[in-house]
Parts: C-alpha cells; sequence; structure tokens
C-alpha cells in the first residue's frame, strides 16, 4: 500500500521526535551515561550539546534567540557554542542587517550525521584505550 506524502509509514520517526529521544537520553540514569560518554570521549559536555539541539531545531538563531529559549546568558551561550565550532556541530553564518551591522545566525549539522560522528569518536577512542591497555599487558 502506498502512503500518501501527508502520512506517515508506521514507525516512521520525526526529526523533531528524534531530538526529543536524544534529550531524553541524555536525561536517562543508567551505568554508562551517554552525557559522561560525551564529555569524556568527544569533550562535549551537556549544557553545550543542549545548545547543539537547540540549534537544531531552531535553524538559523542568533546566540540571542538561543540565549532566550534556554534561559541562559549570552555569554554562557557564546562560550558552550565554541566546542560545538570546534567540532563542526554547529557552523554560523554572517548576515549583515538593515542598521549596517553584521548578525551571526547558526546552523546545526543534522542529528543522524551528529550520531555518525559520536559512533566514530567513541570507536577511536575504544581503540586507543585497547591500545594502551595491551602496552600494559606487554611490559
Amino acid at each position: 500500500m502506498k502512503t500518501e506524502d501527508h502520512e506517515l509509514a508506521e514507525g516512521t520517526t520525526l526529526p523533531d521526535e528524534r531530538v526529543v529521544r536524544f534529550e531524553q537520553l541524555l536525561d536517562e540514569k543508567s551505568e554508562l551515561e551517554l552525557t559522561e560518554t560525551m564529555a569524556t570521549v568527544c569533550g562535549v559536555h551537556i549544557a553545550a550539546f543542549r545548545v547543539y539541539l537547540t540549534v537544531l531545531n531552531h535553524h538559523h538563531s542568533t546566540i540571542a534567540e538561543i540565549a532566550e529559549i534556554l534561559d541562559r546568558d549570552q555569554s554562557t551561550i557564546g562560550k558552550q557554542l565554541q566546542p560545538l565550532y570546534e567540532q563542526e556541530l554547529v557552523t554560523r553564518y554572517p548576515r549583515t542587517v538593515s542598521s549596517g551591522g553584521v548578525r551571526y545566525l547558526h546552523v546545526a549539522q543534522p542529528l543522524a550525521e551528529t550520531t555518525e560522528w559520536l559512533q566514530q569518536e567513541l570507536y577511536m577512542w575504544t581503540d586507543a584505550v585497547m591500545t594502551q591497555l595491551s602496552r600494559l599487558g606487554a611490559n
């Protein structure tokens, strides 16, 4: 049976639903918490990752808009964006405003690419740890 454009196939997850699920995973308590893993392996702490998720849900947002959504100070958001820029999880684009100034708009890397990046980082980190452990056994 063909699915119409306005209908969803059974089991289909909308992008916003995936973001909500990712946020739930960040909050879950387990032996291996996702937030601790991301901070250790990727250098992205939970506060910065929440900024990433906010930018993902609010394309072309400014620091002021992100700060308002998260109810945080703009300088805090600016600091939390730095590791996201470095990891290329968020990109900023300058836009000239009518008053002659420049406003930076932020765009997040798609969630699927970010998930793949997190997996790659974890694999590389695991390999490095295993290599170090094998050197301990060889001594």
